[in-house]
């Protein structure tokens, strides 16, 4: 069960040892929690529980000391549900109000169409992170969600512009995704599963800790035959299903360097193998990943933090031409061959410090470069067209949080960026190069927050910021071709700029949990957003409008009946419009693409894991369009999901999951005139253990 509401406390409970894992869990969700630790000593005569949310301020801080409309699932609400596995945690984001992403679940998508929207502000405008490392590829912007591990430990959904403190990646929220917050204890678990669609999954974990280290090694290998994507009334011999198969190999280690100092060294190599629907059309990956991190304590001095990361990468992506047409599905022939390798290095410093009784400062630094190429072989003539280009990204932020009184919370921050792509070139077939245009800008982000406690059961918080986002390289200089149709780069558009606010209401409707509600409301404006503007009838070329706009509400339900039944409502809608294009003013008053305007979840749990424990989740989105001109409508959609556990054993767990249970099909995008469909039934049963 996905819970959205969050009850700001801390509970005492008697530390007696009848108290199960269960047990514990309850009390946790009694206390309303968004995320929990229980710290229980031998000596102590209570169970502390314990709320905290890092992304928002950097710092970790109660969810109800912050003016977002902070969501956070947990390591327990993730397992409720059927997507548990790591490469589903963008499956998992569906059921978060005002979170959409792709509608081709990333198990199936292309690798650069994987992307999520945050309030209706469009694909590309939301940081993701992993441990403190971005998600977000340093190439394309797109989110590569292979790299995430089976074991989460929780996920902190922020809304709302974050450039005040991430910059250019976070313009639209924070989505910070965290395998582990500690030392791990000892120990392994696995888990095994498989079912339709041809779809395995096996993962296997081993951690070791002690006082001074931890270290955690994992695996897993996921393998789907997929489906035909494309529809029946479409579909012709040329068609295949669209599947994948990846292995990831994951190890991080934690060491104490001294009793106030931790070092953190991670790692990641992932490989994969994609199937995009037809013979000649194909991709595979090779990714490598590694971060250092160094965090310490130093007392009165406060606490400082560092963390390096690099990651290197090859994509070799393979089109096939279907021919006679794209229309008419006999057979394809090989098109095109392309090859991206790029290189994306960066690192972060930030050192928090109290002043006074009752404020803190967090200031701070980082840098990201991003170098890639990108080159296009043609069939049959074995000619290249080759691009490259460099990118390089340089800020520095302040923040200053003040807590005067215990019902009022004022932070104010603010970054400067500097941002540079430079050295673009483009060599043709015939061996001409030419320079592309250097772009420099230089931005100032301001972010201030207000949280006001009006009693113990009612919350109000408010933000004004503004933010921005780069181009990415892949937007400046890479070309590509689907189905007929041409996505055509441009080396001159600017950063795009957003002005907005948001405000929100929580409230404790009933004592203990039984009932909460908050309900948000945002307004944001882009300057210069970045769009595909169709050209004719088979390109499109990316390109600045002067402005969209995007408003919108979401209200949020969750009540918890008893220890065996609880229930989650969420509503979210939003108006996200183009509202200026004067080169273009056909396109005034059309929707952004991809973005639906009215979003439904639902969520029910019933039993307990010991027994059995049943989950049912149900989700609704609007019509939205594909395309600038509004004329591919997809989506509108009513999924219903279902997850039922059964513990065996104090270390074993069954489960049976099932996606699209009514096997809805819809239309989930569309290139040019060709139409994909979305995931239609899946159900895959397994075993897990926890040793």
């Amino acid at each position: 069960m996905i819970s959205f509401v969050f009850y700001p406390r801390v509970f005492e409970y008697g530390c007696d040892k009848r108290f199960s894992l269960w047990q514990t869990t309850v009390l946790a969700l009694v206390a309303g929690c968004s995320f929990v630790y229980p710290v229980c000593a031998e000596d102590s005569d209570t169970l502390e529980v314990h709320e905290v949310v890092v992304a928002a301020t950097k710092i970790p801080m109660a969810p109800s000391r912050l003016s977002a409309a902070t969501t956070v699932l947990t390591q327990h609400d993730i397992g409720r549900t059927p997507f548990r596995s790591g490469t589903q945690i963008d499956d998992l984001l569906r059921y978060v109000p005002t979170v959409q992403p792709s509608l081709l679940s990333s198990r199936y998508n292309h690798p650069t169409a994987q992307f999520v929207s945050i309030r209706g502000l469009g694909t590309r405008r939301a940081l993701v992170l992993l441990d403190g490392v971005p998600l977000n590829d340093g190439f394309g912007g797109w989110i590569n969600w292979g790299l995430i591990p089976d074991r989460v430990e929780r996920v902190e959904i922020i809304p709302g512009g974050g450039s005040n403190l991430y910059g250019t990646w976070a313009m639209g929220g924070i989505i910070n995704i965290i395998t582990q917050s500690g030392r791990p204890k000892s120990g392994a678990s696995s888990e095994v599963s498989g079912g339709s669609l041809g779809t395995t999954i096996q993962s296997v974990r081993a951690q070791y800790g002690n006082d001074r280290t931890g270290f955690t090694l994992s695996y897993r290998h996921f393998d789907t035959a997929g489906f035909l994507t494309v529809p029946s009334y479409q579909r012709g011999q040329a068609d295949v299903p669209v599947g994948s198969e990846h292995h990831q190999f994951m190890g991080k280690l934690i060491y104490e360097l001294t009793p106030t100092t931790t070092a953190t060294v991670s790692g990641t190599y992932y490989t994969e193998d994609r199937s995009f629907g037809t013979p000649f059309s194909q991709g595979t990956r090779t990714i490598g990943t590694v971060s250092l991190g160094v965090k310490g304590n130093r007392g009165a001095w406060g606490i400082f933090e560092t963390k390096a990361f690099a990651q290197w990468q090859t994509f070799r992506n393979q089109s096939g031409a279907v021919q006679p047409s794209p229309f008419v599905r006999l057979f394809d022939q090989l098109d095109r061959l392309q090859i991206i390798p790029s290189n994306d290095v960066g690192g972060m410093a930030q050192w928090t410090v109290p002043v006074l009784s009752f404020s803190r400062i967090v200031a701070g630094a980082d840098a990201r470069a991003i170098l890639a190429q990108s080159e296009d072989r043609f069939v049959p003539s074995q000619l290249s067209l080759v691009t490259s280009g460099k990118q390089l990204g340089l800020g520095t932020f302040g923040e200053w949080i003040i807590e005067p009184f215990n019902t009022l919370v004022f932070t104010a921050a603010v970054r400067w960026d500097w941002w540079r792509n430079f050295d673009g070139t483009k060599t043709t077939p015939s061996g001409l190069v030419t320079h592309m245009q250097d772009n420099t800008a230089s931005l100032i982000n301001p972010k201030v927050s207000l949280l006001y406690k009006v009693n113990e059961r009612v919350r109000i918080g408010a933000s004004v910021y503004q933010a921005f986002r780069a181009p990415t390289l892949n937007e400046l200089y890479r070309d590509f071709g689907s189905s007929g149709f041409t996505f055509l780069s441009n080396d001159r558009l600017e950063p795009e700029r957003l002005t907005g606010g948001d405000v929100k209401v929580e409230v404790d409707v009933l004592p203990r949990g039984l009932l909460g509600f908050r309900a948000t409301g945002h307004y944001d404006v882009i300057k210069d957003q970045i769009l595909f503007v169709t050209q004719g009838p088979t390109s499109a070329m990316r390109q600045n409008i002067a402005e969209g706009r995007s408003v919108g509400t979401d209200i949020e339900l969750h009540s918890r009946v008893d220890d065996l039944l609880s229930l989650t409502v969420g509503y979210s809608f939003v108006d996200s419009v183009i509202t200026r294009f004067p080169g273009n003013p056909s396109r005034e008053g059309l929707r952004i693409p991809n973005v639906s305007s009215h979003q439904v979840t639902a969520a029910l749990t019933i039993g307990r894991p010991d027994v059995a424990q049943l989950t049912l989740q149900t989700r609704y989105l609007s019509r939205q369009f594909a395309d600038d001109t509004n004329r591919q409508p997809i989506a509108d959609f009513v999924v219903l999901d279902a997850s039922l556990r059964k513990r065996i054993t104090s270390w074993g767990e069954l489960f049976i999951d099932g996606e699209n249970l009514t096997d809805r099909r819809y239309i989930a995008t569309q290139t040019g005139g060709l139409k994909i469909l979305g995931q239609p039934l899946l159900i895959l049963g397994g075993l897990r253990i926890d040793l």
